[in-house]
């Protein structure tokens, strides 16, 4: 069974979302179809590595992008290993979207930390104003 990741982050900037996989050290490619193994294809603008061994594709959509998994076949734990890994890409996406976001109004990070929950915590200044 394929389906889309169930998120809450609207997917707008398809570089960025390319530079948080990269930043993660996922494999990408440049592919253009994603076949999961229920036989179903999917267009997609890129395929990554999923953590399950598998491939999720970012698929062009009205709202922006969205994340085509193959989840068919997978045990409830295999299922929980994917939903952590891919939620772990649209976190750093989300970061990164903050940070140039943050950057484009003069900020700069000061401070990050990370909580043991996975949790991101920035610190922003602007100096000079």
């Amino acid at each position: 069974m394929s389906g889309e990741a169930d998120i809450a982050v609207t997917l707008d900037d398809i570089a960025a979302f390319i530079g948080a996989i990269e930043d993660l050290g996922r494999g990408i490619a440049n592919l253009f179809s994603l076949t999961t193994s229920d036989g179903q294809k999917h267009k997609v603008e890129a395929v990554f590595d999923d953590g399950v061994g598998r491939k999720a594709g970012i698929k062009k959509t009205a709202q922006g992008f969205a994340i085509v998994k193959d989840c068919h076949g997978l045990s409830p734990a295999q299922k929980a290993t994917q939903d952590k890994s891919i939620k772990q890409v649209v976190q750093r996406y989300s970061y990164r979207k903050v940070v140039k976001q943050l950057q484009s109004q003069g900020y700069a990070v000061a401070e990050e930390k990370k909580g043991t929950d996975g949790s991101i915590r920035l610190v922003a200044r602007k100096w000079g104003t």
